[in-house]
């Protein structure tokens, strides 16, 4: 008895970005990636909102410098029009406000544009499955905020003297 494997559809991508050998190199690393199918290309946010209701994408890749409707401005349509699709961000920039207002807008993850194909791969993967991604060019720059504002695990005694301590101490060993 033969058993077949489940089929699984490929992970549909639509390409949003205003300079056409960009999305002409992505869409190649693209078609390479096992069950990938490229439906799309837009060189400015309108057109890839309209491309993106037309085809209904899994995943959008917008850069996030474009003309007539930026990839922030597209992300938020996309969101709140096509929630399904998911959009990866994808930018120059490495600096956390643009990040930050990526995700505010409903961007799903965020690459940078210096990454590798596999990390290209690993992002499209991780945000049409529902996660998020962040690239590790930027992600260093978030941890290393996140401790900064993180206040050191404090047991609540900070204000005493020593002695008080001691005796706080002595009252939990239930001493009088």
């Amino acid at each position: 008895m033969c058993v077949m494997a489940p089929i699984s559809t490929p992970t549909r991508v639509l390409l949003a970005d205003d300079h056409s050998l960009v999305r002409a190199g992505i869409r190649r690393l693209l078609e390479e990636f096992a069950a990938t199918e490229v439906v799309g290309e837009a060189a400015d946010g309108l057109a890839a909102l309209a491309l993106v209701k037309l085809h209904q994408p899994d995943v959008l890749i917008a850069d996030l410098t474009m003309p007539r409707l930026n990839g922030l401005e597209l992300a938020g349509e996309v969101a709140r029009q096509c929630p399904a699709t998911k959009v990866l961000m994808l930018s120059m920039h490495v600096d956390e406000e643009c990040v930050r207002r990526a995700f505010h807008r409903g961007a799903k993850g965020y690459l940078v544009k210096d990454s590798t194909a596999s990390e290209l791969e690993v992002a499209v993967r991780a945000v049409a499955r529902g996660d998020t991604y962040l690239s590790p060019a930027v992600s260093k720059y978030f941890v290393a905020g996140f401790l900064d504002q993180c206040e050191a695990p404090h047991d609540g005694s900070e204000g005493l003297t020593p002695r008080q301590r001691q005796i706080l101490q002595l009252v939990a060993e239930g001493h009088t």
